[in-house]
């Protein structure tokens, strides 16, 4: 007996839609903008396991740019011209210590190129950004890996999965799959909105058919508002 492809689907969709539901009641004060499906692998040696459930609001987006922001500041810059030889400052957040600058390889005149390259790296506002920013990262989400099953029942699918490759293929078993969630996104953007009344950008991502599973998952009415850039290509 095969993979029961029919019971896989209705079961994500239908866990995914309570999780998903559940998250945005306990929060009645954020507005909810995206949800996906990821955590697929799609290399051939790898193992398919079920996605996990990401979302995230306006409202988390904005305090998690925010709390980025403060990291990225950082403490100043110890002072290397008074601080002892052997002084070298541990970083707070567990990251490996600076190394000490070594007095031949200071040369006031030698421009740092390093600091230059990155200088030209194209600046992305990850709040309003498009489909490449962090604003539609899953991974990068306040809640970006809702587990939709127990590891138990996990473990029972993954072994259908591994059957199934087996017997019909890596890659019509794969695309068999993605297509059953992309499904699952289109049923779940039509349970949100029957359940709030407000539209969710749902997809599914994954890193290597990213523009194609994200056309494949939304309206045409939702690519034109959302992802303007990805029209006009």
């Amino acid at each position: 007996m095969g993979l029961d492809w029919t019971a896989l689907e209705q079961g994500i969709s239908r866990v995914a839609l309570q999780k998903a539901a559940a998250i945005i009641a306990e929060h009645p004060g954020q507005s909810f903008y995206g949800l996906a499906l990821h955590g697929v692998p799609t290399e051939e040696d790898g193992v398919l396991v079920l996605p996990v459930l990401a979302l995230n609001s306006h409202e988390a987006l904005a305090r998690d740019l925010s709390d980025a922001d403060d990291e990225d500041e950082g403490p100043d810059e110890p002072d290397w011209d008074v601080a002892a030889d052997d002084y070298v400052p541990m970083p707070l957040d567990g990251s490996d210590p600076p190394e000490r600058p070594d007095d031949e390889d200071d040369d006031p005149d030698e421009e740092d190129e390093s600091d230059d390259a990155e200088d030209t790296d194209e600046d992305v506002d990850d709040s309003s950004g498009g489909f490449y920013s962090r604003r539609w990262d899953p991974a990068e989400w306040h809640w970006n890996a809702v587990e939709l099953v127990e590891d138990a029942a996990a473990g029972v699918w993954e072994r259908a999965f591994a059957a199934e490759v087996a017997a019909n293929g890596w890659a019509p078993t794969a695309q068999r799959y993605y297509e059953l969630m992309v499904r699952v996104v289109k049923d779940l953007r039509q349970g949100l909105l029957a359940g709030s009344g407000k539209e969710v950008v749902c997809f599914v991502a994954d890193n290597d058919h990213a523009e194609r599973l994200l056309r494949a998952s939304l309206t045409a009415g939702q690519l034109r508002a959302h992802f303007p850039e990805l029209v006009q290509a």
